[in-house]
């Protein structure tokens, strides 16, 4: 057309019925019955409100349309929900719930509540779970395969004190930051599916989920038939210390941690022999020159052990980093600045021995972990999962089990709707 030609467009807005754009609800809809998704979630739950016109189940259903077509606040339902009336025919619905009924719904919510939909989080989990495809597990130098498990937590901060059972804690940057600590166990590997995840005061020390974690990942070893002792836990130092270590040997699967304490690692480096041969590993991202050294087996102590309490023998791999920094000269009338190397050391604990992994594989396996955390966390952060979607403690608890049953079922639709395709 040319550029002086004149066009007449004519615009028309309407609801166009029977159409809707969310199509990863349409297929997560019509795949929920093969899993009896909504069935486990809504069997059994009793919630102390009335009834009028939604169930617990149609307001269930709703939270998790909400994730799927991209709801980071409840307040979002109203216009990514409400009006698509297509949408809410899939579920049966006339129309999705007001914001206002969810948010009366998850207040309603309590302990009991939770543990429910935690319950039946395990249920899907054991009933559909891809874990104990081997083929989708991590393989080892020597060919060996394993499947990872890498434990994390994160923070969802608040911005007032109003949100119930917040506590100041540890909140990476954000100094005297007021909320939560979120814990989660991935399966990693080819499986990406998630085993627990947990609502805890931002208080909380990280070490407090790994019992139950250990007991979720024992049911679903027994249920999708593979050993204990195929499973690699991985984890920062919030889980390297020689309590959680004794739990993990204790559970029988292998483990790979970041060491806890700075005066462990420094009674590590002091006393290695002098014989020690310190491996280069060149430049990492941060611009530190790293070295990495075989620690042998060692035997530590927490430092609340009894006298009578054995030690901890696990294998330890020493990794050094070395950078400079520029800085002011120290002292009166002193110009100018220069350049001083600044030192640091790390320990890691794992029970895999050197011929499986070397000193250098153990570190490129706990790095391993960051890639899966940072996928972890980036696929989270799509479904907004780092924001609160109601300042009452268990509802938020409860919320965040339903993200995470949804995240499991849209893995299991991607490997069975989409099997064999590039969008598998």
């Amino acid at each position: 057309m040319p550029l002086d030609a004149e066009a007449e467009i004519e615009v028309r807005t309407g609801a166009r019925p029977g159409e809707t754009q969310s199509g990863l609800l349409v297929l997560v809809a019509q795949q929920a019955d093969r899993f009896q998704f909504f069935e486990t979630l809504t069997n059994g739950l009793q919630v102390p409100m009335k009834v009028y016109r939604y169930t617990a189940r149609h307001k269930i259903q709703t939270l998790v349309a909400s994730v799927l077509v991209g709801c980071r606040h409840i307040a979002e339902v109203q216009t990514k929900l409400v009006p698509d009336t297509a949408a809410a025919g899939l579920f049966g619905l006339p129309r999705f719930p007001d914001q206002s009924q969810l948010n009366e719904f998850l207040r309603a919510l309590g302990p009991d509540q939770v543990r429910q939909l935690a319950a039946a989080h395990q249920r899907l989990l054991e009933r559909h779970s891809r874990a104990g495809e081997r083929t989708a597990w991590a393989v080892l130098p020597t060919g060996a395969r394993v499947l990872p498990v890498d434990l994390d937590q994160t923070y969802l901060a608040t911005r007032g004190t109003q949100a119930q059972r917040a506590a100041r804690g540890y909140f990476g940057r954000k100094r005297s930051a007021f909320g939560y600590h979120k814990s989660v166990a991935y399966v990693g590997g080819g499986i990406k599916e998630i085993l627990f995840t947990a609502l805890e005061p931002g208080n909380t020390h990280a070490q407090e989920a790994v019992p139950p974690i250990l007991t979720r990942l024992a049911a679903l070893a027994q249920a999708r038939g593979f050993a204990l002792d195929a499973v690699l836990v991985r984890g920062d130092s919030q889980y390297g210390s020689v309590g959680v270590v004794r739990q993990l040997q204790a559970s029988r699967v292998h483990y790979l941690v970041k060491g806890y304490g700075t005066q462990t690692t420094r009674h590590l480096v002091d006393t290695l022999p002098a014989s020690t041969v310190w491996q280069d590993r060149g430049t990492d991202s941060y611009g530190s020159h790293c070295w990495v050294a075989e620690g042998g087996v060692q035997e530590l102590h927490a430092h609340d052990d009894r006298a009578a309490t054995p030690a901890l023998r696990t294998r330890v791999v020493l990794l050094a980093r070395v950078s400079w920094r520029t800085r002011r000269k120290r002292g009166h009338g002193a110009p100018g600045k220069v350049r001083e190397k600044v030192v640091s050391h790390e320990h890691y604990l794992t029970d895999l021995p050197t011929d499986v992994l070397s000193a250098d594989g153990v570190i490129d396996w706990y790095n391993g972990r960051e890639t899966e955390e940072s996928f972890f966390r980036a696929e989270q952060d799509s479904f907004g999962a780092q924001y609160l979607r109601t300042r009452h403690f268990y509802g938020q608890a409860a919320f965040l089990w339903l993200l995470a049953s949804t995240v499991n079922v849209l893995r299991w639709v991607q490997h069975t709707q989409f099997a064999g395709t590039p969008l598998e």
